[in-house]
């Protein structure tokens, strides 16, 4: 990593007080392990050298799957303050049908626990930390 850009990145853990919580071994265990559940979940990202997540809001029951497929232990390990994870699924049936919910919060909180990955889980959404200060986490 460039010099200036681990500088910038230790400025900010600094000046808000983060501390790092996930390491490269943690991130690739979590993103293989989301291939052991029912479906990829949906996430919300917030990066460090961003002031809003991406995407600004997401649902609980999304109509579309995460993209757990990319490589995420070197971006983010280093560049995320935190993943939100949207544990279910709405599934289309047909037009005069509601939509199905799948829902793999059991099997996400499971993973998590599992693998150790600080966690914490309000209003059916996991938020997941890469670097957090005064985080109460749900398995500690």
């Amino acid at each position: 990593m460039e010099a200036k850009i681990r500088a910038q990145l230790r400025e900010i853990l600094e000046s808000r007080g983060l501390a790092s919580h996930m390491n490269d071994t943690k991130w690739r265990e979590l993103c293989a392990g989301i291939d052991e559940l029912p479906f990829p979940p949906a996430l919300q990202r917030k990066n460090l050298f961003e002031d809003e997540p991406y995407p600004t809001s997401i649902p609980l029951a999304t109509t579309y799957w995460g993209d757990w497929g990319k490589t995420y232990e070197g971006e983010l390990g280093i560049w995320i303050e935190w993943i939100k994870v949207a544990p279910q699924y709405k599934r289309h049936i047909g037009m005069l049908v509601s939509p199905a919910i799948e829902d793999c919060s059991n099997e996400l909180r499971e993973l998590l626990i599992r693998i150790r990955v600080p966690y914490v889980e309000e209003d059916g959404f996991f938020t997941i930390y890469g670097h957090a200060a005064g985080v109460q986490f749900d398995n500690a």
